[in-house]
């Protein structure tokens, strides 16, 4: 057969690739199935309940993070997709020990000037989404998560054999 225009580099032209399969202009951002794609970033919703760290954890399972959101139109977005009733997802925000500064999974702190945390609680450590806005929870109760990881290029997964061939 003539193969597919991007099969792996074995069967087709190595330059052949690097041209057509690896064209900025010819990729597109795909997620895995059952993820949802919002610019260039997957996202994953769950209905299951767990602990801050045991959703971490999950997520880390499926090579992605807790939702560190980038800006309050991707909490928008996301409010507007995850299934009603309203509910509490575990995000990538906590504050390690009381006192100290609300911290990103990435490292980063808590711009309260992007993001408003509301209903600072006292005994709450861990960050949640309710809605659109960002509130603190008890790390130890049980709550959905969302996940997030970069998006694919279609190109990038054509080259590597993973799909987009006919």
């Amino acid at each position: 057969g003539a193969g597919t225009p991007c099969a792996p580099p074995e069967v087709t032209p190595l330059k052949y690739c690097i041209k057509y399969c690896l064209n900025p202009a010819t990729t597109h951002p795909l997620c895995p199935v059952g993820w949802t794609l919002h610019r260039r970033k997957c996202f994953w919703v769950t209905s299951k309940s767990s602990s801050w760290r045991e959703s971490r954890e999950n997520c880390s399972h499926q090579r992605a993070q807790l939702l560190v959101p980038e800006d309050q139109g991707e909490l928008d977005f996301l409010n507007r997709v995850i299934q009603k009733p309203t509910r509490y997802f575990w995000i990538g925000l906590s504050q390690p020990s009381v006192g100290m500064a609300w911290t990103w999974l990435d490292g980063s702190r808590l711009d309260q000037s992007r993001f408003n945390l509301s209903t600072p609680n006292a005994s709450g450590a861990c960050g949640a989404l309710r809605e659109d806005r960002i509130i603190s929870e008890t790390c130890g109760s049980a709550l959905a998560w969302i996940c997030q990881k970069e998006a694919v290029l279609g190109g990038e997964m054509r080259f590597w054999g993973f799909g987009g061939g006919r």
